[in-house]
């Protein structure tokens, strides 16, 4: 691997970005809070607004998440939309999330606003029905159905065109997360502190600017890897995209789908430096999905052959075979919400387990910082699957 850029180049310093409360401003001056508004139509006035309250606060981020939009780029009037934004499954749901379900429910990662509040922080996965598990309003019904036709069957060739439609989803998928994200960050800013007193608003408007800071560096590198991915998929092309797929002898206990900055491969060695603005990042999608009685893992991303992402892919292959599956749950744990568990399986793990993995969750947030040793903890049996297969393309 050639060593990549960003791990030379300078880190963003936020200490000048800080905002800078102050309890008492001219009227007409610009917020503190960098709203944009007079200070009197802002937070002159906070203090004195009636709260809203957390579940309040929640039912805006669900309603932030059911608008939708088709991600299928826009060609002249071409092939166009349908009526209809569809719930788009980014994993199947006949032979995906039904193989590893029980009662038609599987455990989510994502927790709700109670379950937070009445676990301190430390929530446990929770129930959710196969209809509402893995989807997001990210295409027309139409598009849906006719782009992933090739990957949505009871069998699968394993092939660059079915690698490229799971990595698009995936990147669609991150792309409508990180916009919702960033649109619900907005409400809170303007809603979360009502009611508060100043010292209060200025600890929650400090908060809300660090995240969405990280929000919109995300969402311009998203947006960079979508357009790439777009132009593959107008001019019907994979020129320039790369995979990785792994089968293994046996359904594995999860199911997922994601787009990521790879940090460090599966031996603990850094690939990239993420927090800084002056080197695009290499960019890595996963699914992870049942076929045929057997799982599959498919990574795939448009880049440098040798750079980050292949070096991530390649860490696999140093891992004996029936240990990769551990190491591929524990990725999924690092780095996405959009994975669902079998119920009995959580259930049957050791406690010890369930505490790394539930931290995992919690990796590289401002809760937790990312290391090295969560992508090499081989102390954690997850899975008796073993890798059968591998593809490279």
């Amino acid at each position: 691997m050639v060593r990549h850029q960003s791990l030379v180049a300078p880190r963003i310093s936020l200490t000048h970005r800080r905002l800078n409360p102050l309890e008492k401003m001219g009227r007409n001056e610009r917020c503190w809070c960098l709203s944009g508004k007079k200070f009197k139509h802002c937070h002159l006035i906070r203090e004195t607004l009636e709260p809203i309250n957390a579940f309040e606060q929640e039912q805006r981020m669900f309603a932030e998440l059911r608008e939708g939009y088709c991600s299928l780029p826009k060609t002249d009037g071409e092939n166009p939309c349908s009526s209809t934004i569809t719930k788009a499954h980014t994993i199947q749901k006949r032979g995906g999330l039904d193989t590893i379900a029980e009662s038609n429910h599987v455990l989510t990662v994502k927790p709700l606003m109670k379950d937070l509040i009445q676990s301190s922080g430390n929530p446990k996965p929770r129930k959710i029905g196969l209809n509402n598990a893995s989807v997001f309003p990210g295409f027309c019904s139409k598009h849906d159905s006719e782009t992933f036709k090739p990957i949505e069957g009871k069998s699968l060739n394993l092939d660059t065109q079915s690698a490229f439609l799971f990595s698009y989803r995936a990147v669609a998928y991150e792309r409508f997360s990180k916009e919702a994200e960033g649109r619900f960050i907005a409400i809170m800013k303007e809603v979360a502190d009502r009611g508060q007193p100043f010292w209060k608003q200025a600890a929650m408007q400090s908060l809300l600017y660090d995240v969405s800071f990280g929000v919109d560096l995300g969402k311009r590198e998203i947006n960079r890897v979508k357009e790439s991915f777009d132009r593959l998929l107008l001019d019907d092309s994979y020129e320039g995209f790369h995979y990785f797929a792994i089968r293994f002898d046996q359904v594995l206990p999860v199911v997922a789908c994601c787009a990521f900055q790879p940090e460090f491969d599966l031996t603990g060695v850094r690939l990239q430096q993420l927090g800084q603005d002056k080197v695009e990042l290499d960019n890595i999608t996963i699914t992870v999905t049942p076929f045929e009685g057997n799982t599959i893992a498919v990574l795939g991303w448009i880049g440098p052959e040798n750079g980050p992402a292949r070096s991530l892919s390649n860490s696999f292959l140093s891992i004996e075979k029936a240990r990769i599956a551990d190491a591929l749950i524990r990725l999924l744990f690092i780095h996405s919400d959009n994975i669902f568990l079998n119920p009995t399986w959580w259930d049957d793990l050791p406690e010890r387990n369930k505490v790394a993995l539930s931290n995992m969750t919690r990796s590289g947030t401002l809760a937790r910082e990312r290391t090295a040793s969560e992508y090499t903890n081989t102390s954690l049996q997850l899975s008796s699957a073993a890798a059968i297969e591998t593809v490279t393309g």
